[in-house]
């Protein structure tokens, strides 16, 4: 892989990436990248989970739909659900599927409409926990998408594996994250992305920059305090800037002020952690 981050291992994992057909696979193995999670799609939940069909494909993590709550984001990504009922059945669907782990919309997005703001969605503390408690019956763990203090601490007290986005950080919801032991993958290309793409006004370009600086001031510190981190993309496979996309988000760590080694240790096994792999000193991810 070519990148101002000169790699040091083959064995990148992107811990959030969204995987729309096979040939996202073959672009994932084309960038270098080992293994990924795929963080869900809506039209999973009728064409079913997808999966490498060759053995040579990326090692992969499938969420295969998010839970997102009725009338908030989430529609592309997922099924909605508003009772406990629906979620409990959700889950057990998701589990019959073949899911690897739980998504769940736990915020809004970031609101480029009106910079400063959620768009609305997510859940309540309790029924995040029951969506974690529910999935922890079935042997599964839950990654949540989630932007904001209230929603970032409201996921980690939860019981989350990871924590998805996690645009709004603040030293409170690190302290959280630490607490719980909680990933953190905090995908700022995909807000830089997204900006760009929507042709947005000069007024949202400066706030994505401010916004992007405080971002990776909190990855910085989560660092210094040993929260453990992941590199994921939030990107849409296939798709020609793929490996563009995940080479930009190595440089937003260096960005954030952590060293070349210790970048590259995140990529690879700092994803396999999270990911539940192990990484061996030649044979590579396993």
């Amino acid at each position: 892989m070519q990148s101002p981050v000169r790699p040091k291992c083959t064995l990148y994992v992107d811990a959030h990436v969204h995987v729309r057909d096979q040939r996202g696979f073959e672009m994932a193995i084309a960038a270098g990248v080992a293994a990924f999670r795929d963080a869900g799609l809506s039209g999973n939940a009728e064409t079913g989970i997808l999966r490498p069909k060759d053995s040579q494909g990326p090692a992969m993590i499938a969420s295969g739909w998010a839970l997102y709550r009725q009338g908030g984001y989430g529609s592309r990504l997922g099924r909605p659900v508003l009772t406990r009922a629906e979620i409990k059945s959700e889950i057990l669907g998701l589990k019959r599927a073949g899911a690897d782990i739980i998504k769940v919309i736990a915020s809004g997005l970031v609101n480029l409409g009106e910079p400063g703001t959620i768009t609305p969605g997510g859940f309540s503390q309790d029924d995040l926990t029951c969506i974690v408690e529910e999935a922890g019956r079935l042997g599964l763990g839950v990654m949540a998408h989630a932007n904001g203090e209230d929603a970032i601490i409201a996921a980690a007290q939860a019981g989350v594996i990871s924590l998805e986005h996690g645009f709004f950080m603040t030293e409170r919801a690190l302290d959280h994250l630490a607490e719980k032991r909680v990933y953190w993958t905090p995908t700022a290309g995909a807000l830089v992305r997204a900006a760009a793409s929507m042709g947005k006004s000069r007024e949202t370009e400066d706030f994505v920059a401010r916004l992007i600086t405080a971002h990776l001031a909190m990855v910085n510190k989560a660092f210094v305090r040993d929260i453990s981190l992941a590199v994921g993309t939030d990107y849409a496979l296939p798709g020609p800037d793929y490996k563009a996309a995940y080479v930009a988000e190595l440089v937003y760590f260096e960005q954030a002020g952590i060293s070349n080694n210790d970048v590259l240790r995140i990529a690879c096994e700092g994803g396999a952690k999270l990911l539940g792999m192990s990484v061996g000193k030649s044979d590579g991810i396993t």
